[in-house]
């Protein structure tokens, strides 16, 4: 399969539609997404004081599979969408944070045969613990057949302290039915030439209940927009 890459000015090519919230996806006619092409002069400057949480250039929310909400940059990455997998995040804290939310959303969102590879692909650990993880996600979206439309924009996206272009530790607000906010967690790894999410000793932690905040005033705000 050919790989999707379009001009930096837009990938528009249909109205745009929204997320369970409200907030707005570029209908880019492709399920798996449309890659933006990349400018990497545009990058957060890692002097900036907000570098752990600011929003990539050109950050864009794609309408994915019945709805999924998968994000794009023109600076970070992904440089290459194909087969339902996205690949080419910047060694960055903007592209470890994008890697990791695109990879969990396809793993939800994309159909057979694609969102195993994704799995494969996009998270790292021992054989025998992506073949649990592999029976994890199995259940999941056989428990929720519509899980692709929770897949939403997040509220606010950050990395915690420590980020060394080895590790980084990304954290994820998304508002909740009690008036705040549900704050998730994942580990990303960079391995050849990548990121990918680091699979626990026990995978249920990607399902353990998440921590509730009232403010995400330390979180960056990573909306997006058109391009």
């Amino acid at each position: 399969m050919t790989s999707r890459v379009a001009p930096f000015s837009s990938t528009a090519s249909r109205p745009p539609a929204v997320d369970r919230y409200g907030v707005r996806l570029e209908d880019t006619g492709a399920d798996s997404g449309v890659a933006l092409a990349q400018d990497a002069a545009g990058r957060v400057d890692p002097a900036d004081p907000a570098y752990l949480r600011a929003a990539p250039t050109g950050l864009q929310w794609q309408r994915g599979w019945d709805g999924a909400a998968l994000p794009v940059s023109a600076s970070d990455g992904p440089t290459r969408i194909s087969g339902g997998v996205a690949t080419g995040f910047a060694r960055t804290p903007q592209g470890a944070a994008l890697a990791g939310l695109d990879a969990t959303a396809r793993a939800l969102a994309a159909p057979d045969g694609e969102w195993e590879s994704v799995v494969r692909q996009r998270f790292y650990g021992e054989p025998d613990m992506v073949e649990v993880l592999l029976d994890r996600y199995r259940l999941a979206r056989a428990r929720t057949v519509d899980a692709a439309r929770y897949v939403v924009v997040p509220d606010g996206v950050r990395l915690m302290g420590g980020y060394d272009g080895e590790l980084a530790v990304v954290e994820t607000a998304t508002r909740d039915g009690a008036g705040g906010y549900s704050v998730s967690s994942l580990a990303m790894v960079w391995v050849d030439g990548d990121w990918r999410v680091r699979i626990p000793g026990v995978v249920e932690q990607f399902w353990a209940p998440p921590r509730h905040v009232m403010s995400i005033e330390d979180f960056g705000a990573w909306k997006g927009g058109p391009r």
